[in-house]
């Protein structure tokens, strides 16, 4: 059996070769953890903007994708409207939604969980696992009705967060990462 990835996309070749000289070959979609790995990445980008640009909210445009047979990454079936509100804020079509932490005293160079989200492109879910993991500096804010972290994260912390999401996975532990 051959199995070949297309470079780190969800497209997998597989090529049996049987005994008595037969082959079969198949063609597979693998769940993968990054917008950027969709081989379709670029026209989706294009699809969303074009819908967003004739006036759907992010929920419509999300039942649209789901109607027209786009998948998102992250083991998902479906597209979520926080999902679209994503896919607009990379392209710079709508800023993310304002957080509460505007009034929440802050000490130098720190950051929201959202705020981190799109400084650095990594998804929620990867920066919330790494603060619970320890591999984040930071504090949580009691002083709003709903608690709030603020990560500290100068210049030279945000180049090691975009290092260590960049980095292949195998070699990847944040657990094992100390923060700066």
């Amino acid at each position: 059996m051959v199995v070949t990835v297309q470079g780190q996309s969800e497209i997998v070749e597989v090529q049996v070769h049987w005994v008595g000289g037969y082959g079969t070959q198949a063609t597979l979609i693998r769940p993968v953890a990054r917008w950027e790995q969709l081989s379709y990445y670029p026209q989706l980008l294009a699809r969303v903007a074009t819908l967003f640009g004739q006036g759907q909210n992010t929920a419509t445009i999300a039942a649209t994708l789901n109607a027209e047979g786009w998948r998102p990454a992250k083991r998902r079936e479906t597209f979520n409207a926080d999902m679209v509100r994503s896919l607009l804020a990379r392209q710079g079509l709508r800023t993310p939604r304002p957080a509460p932490a505007t009034t929440v005293p802050r000490q130098a160079n720190e950051w929201t969980l959202q705020e981190l989200v799109h400084q650095l492109a990594i998804p929620y879910s990867t920066l919330y696992v790494w603060l619970h993991k320890g591999v984040l500096t930071a504090r949580q804010e009691t002083s709003l009705a709903h608690p709030i972290w603020l990560i500290q994260a100068d210049a030279t912390e945000l180049n090691r967060l975009r290092s260590l999401h960049t980095a292949p996975k195998q070699w990847q532990h944040p657990a094992d990462t100390p923060s700066s």
